[in-house]
C-alpha cells in the first residue's frame, strides 16, 4: 500500500523526485526511488541515482587501488556492486578493522574528488556504465545529472562511517544525492 509522503513542504512536494514510502511484507518502510545507506545501524536514504553513480566511482577507485585483490575490498566492491541493483540499499560491513575504514575513507574520498572535477555527467554516459553483469545506471529521464549533490552523498557516506554524521532534525532523517541537495524525510 503506497502512502504519499505527507506533512512535507511546498518545496519538498515540487522536487521532480517522487518519493512515496511503501510498506514491505515485513513492515519495514521503503521508499522508492531511494535506497537506504547504512552503516553500524546508522544511516539515511540516498536518491538512488546518486548512490549508483558514486558507487560506481568508488569501484573504479577500489579496482584502481593495490588492494583490490585483498578479501576485504574484494567483497566490498561486489556489494557495492549488489547496491545498484533497483530497490536494494547499501548496508556498509560494520565489522570492518580501523585500517579497512581508514581505507574506504580514503577510497570514498577520491571517488568523490573525481567526481568534483566535474560538474555534470551526461546521460548517454552514464548509461554506458556497467556495474554489474549487464546492469546499467538509469539515469531516470534526465539528460544530465549534476555533480555536485552526488559529491554531497559521498561525504555524507564518508561522515557516516567515520562517525561524524550530523544526527538529522528531530523525527525526520536525512536524504542525500537529489538534484537540489539534502533534504529530510
Amino acid at each position: 500500500m503506497k502512502t504519499p509522503l505527507s506533512g512535507a513542504s511546498s518545496d519538498e512536494r515540487s522536487l521532480r523526485i517522487d518519493v512515496s514510502v511503501v510498506t514491505s511484507p515485513l513492515g519495514k518502510p521503503v521508499v522508492s526511488k531511494t535506497k537506504y545507506v547504512e552503516y553500524t545501524n546508522r544511516g539515511f536514504w540516498a536518491y538512488d541515482v546518486a548512490l549508483d553513480i558514486f558507487l560506481k566511482h568508488l569501484i573504479d577507485a577500489a579496482e584502481a587501488s593495490g588492494q583490490a585483490k585483498t578479501g576485504w575490498l574484494s567483497s566490498a566492491i561486489e556489494s557495492w556492486r549488489m547496491a545498484c541493483i533497483p530497490d536494494y540499499g547499501l548496508t556498509l560491513d560494520a565489522g570492518w578493522s580501523a585500517v579497512q575504514q581508514q581505507a574506504f575513507i580514503a577510497l570514498a574520498e577520491q571517488a568523490s574528488a573525481r567526481l568534483a572535477n566535474r560538474t555534470s555527467i551526461p546521460a548517454e554516459e552514464i548509461v554506458n556504465w556497467r556495474v554489474l553483469d549487464d546492469l546499467h545506471i538509469f539515469p531516470r529521464g534526465e539528460k544530465e545529472v549534476l555533480t555536485a549533490p552526488v559529491v554531497e552523498l559521498g561525504r555524507a557516506i564518508i561522515a557516516l562511517v567515520s562517525g561524524e554524521l550530523s544526527e538529522a532534525p528531530n523525527g525526520k532523517t536525512w536524504l542525500y544525492g537529489t538534484p537540489t541537495g539534502r533534504q529530510t524525510l
